[in-house]
């Protein structure tokens, strides 16, 4: 009996030793891991830059204008750019061949001729009966048209197909309308013939002090007289 006793008493020790072996094996399975678990938990994210965004797409900009350098000067409304006419839409300038002409011609020639110039079209607008292309011309200091109506020289062209608007603004920028003929001048009145008014410069070194007169060698004091 005492004999089975030990048997069965070495056999639970043998067994509570397999099992404490067995949790300190799980205790320590667990300890080392749980720091695994969590450093890759706590480990930062590989950093993914995110595609850049498409650019929205721009409108095209419709340009103002033509620029063109004008190379001849016709008259006070009409010039040559890229080889063809241009007539300035809007005004009306005297005839090249009158006076005012003459001048409408030199303000064109001073402020277009050789100049980079913006050419505009009027809609459902191209060309005159003549062929000459209708625009509208800017300058770099403004429009040609406003300008050109101050002087006497350029109208507003009533019966251009410009814009109603436009022509009322050349309207109110011409104060005097259009003049084609010389100014007035006045004119000296003609010098008599009465001997009176005869100029008798002062005598001249040779006279000698003789008197008047062709045969004497003196002075000639009167133009009948010599």
């Amino acid at each position: 009996m005492r004999t089975a006793y030990k048997v069965w008493s070495g056999i639970a020790a043998g067994v509570f030793c397999l099992v404490a072996i067995g949790d300190l094996s799980d205790n320590g399975s667990s300890t080392t891991t749980a720091p695994a678990a969590v450093s890759a938990a706590a480990a930062p994210a590989t950093y993914v830059p995110a595609a850049p965004a498409a650019p929205a797409p721009v409108a095209p900009v419709e340009p103002a204008g033509d620029a063109v350098t004008v190379t001849d000067v016709i008259d006070g409304e009409t010039v040559v750019a890229d080889g063809q006419k241009i007539r300035v839409l809007g005004i009306d300038a005297c005839d090249v061949s009158t006076y005012g002409g003459k001048q409408a011609k030199q303000t064109a020639e001073t402020f277009l001729e050789g100049q980079q110039v913006t050419l505009r079209t009027e809609p459902g607008v191209e060309k005159d009966r003549n062929g000459r292309l209708l625009r509208y011309v800017d300058m770099s200091s403004g429009d040609y048209g406003t300008l050109a109506v101050v002087y006497d020289h350029t109208g507003v062209d009533s019966s251009s197909q410009a814009d109603p608007t436009y022509l009322s603004e050349l309207r109110s920028a011409d104060p005097n309308g259009r003049t084609c003929s010389a100014p007035p001048s006045s004119n000296s009145s003609s010098s008599s013939d009465d001997d009176d008014d005869v100029y008798v410069p002062l005598p001249r070194r040779g006279d000698n002090g003789l008197p008047d007169g062709a045969l004497t060698g003196g002075y000639c004091a009167k133009k009948w007289w010599c």
